[in-house]
């Protein structure tokens, strides 16, 4: 019986996987620095840190990017209400209508769940939100999973995780929870692992209608 559910924001809630990629890539070529790799597969769902010490190795110059990229990211915030994915209203609303418990556990900045929730009008829907700058390990270690449980006053058999990346579901599993995998549209991803791999958030929805 699954009475909490806890979502991973990028890739699950809304769209922002590859506006992320792109922006920074761009942003990394435009200052006169190769990016190490452009696959977006290197990056999703992998802390801040992780992506920057991927895209650019050299301490130094990842320093001088990253902060020239920080006051570009204040001025220039992204549209996070033009990227919800779809379905996650009607999901959101039916959790809440069951007396589902809900929560946020992403490896992301707090500042972006936060103007997310705000820009979506989600805000709401969730019970708990934890972040990767609220905890000491990030995801793949199950910190960010057991902090949400730990809100919700949930137990983690009772719980499921949804996730997109196989850094997040490794995370889900290690706190004992199950992890179900959306399926990301314009990019492929290592889901194999999950418990359970859904093409979007209806058959996310239906999946819990029918073990309800």
């Amino acid at each position: 019986m699954i009475d909490a559910v806890v979502f991973d924001m990028d890739g699950v809630l809304v769209n922002s996987e590859p506006v992320y990629f792109n922006r920074q890539i761009r942003f990394i070529k435009e200052f006169g620095v190769t990016p190490m790799t452009t696959n977006i597969q290197d990056y999703v769902g992998r802390p801040s840190e992780v992506v920057w010490a991927r895209a650019i190795p050299d301490e130094a110059a990842r320093e001088q990017v990253r902060t020239a990229y920080a006051k570009y990211d204040e001025h220039t915030p992204i549209d996070f209400s033009t990227i919800v994915n779809p379905g996650i209203p009607e999901l959101l609303q039916y959790l809440k209508t069951h007396d589902f418990k809900t929560a946020i556990a992403s490896a992301g900045p707090l500042d972006n769940i936060n103007l997310m929730l705000g820009q979506t009008g989600l805000k709401p829907y969730f019970d708990v939100v934890v972040s990767g700058e609220t905890i000491t390990q990030n995801k793949p270690d199950p910190q960010v999973y057991l902090e949400s449980l730990a809100g919700l006053a949930a137990r983690p058999e009772q719980s499921v995780a949804i996730e997109d990346s196989f850094t997040g579901i490794t995370a889900a599993h290690r706190a004992g929870m199950q992890a179900w995998a959306m399926r990301p549209t314009a990019y492929e991803l290592d889901q194999s692992s999950a418990d359970y791999i859904a093409d979007g958030a209806e058959q996310i929805l239906g999946k819990l209608q029918l073990l309800s």
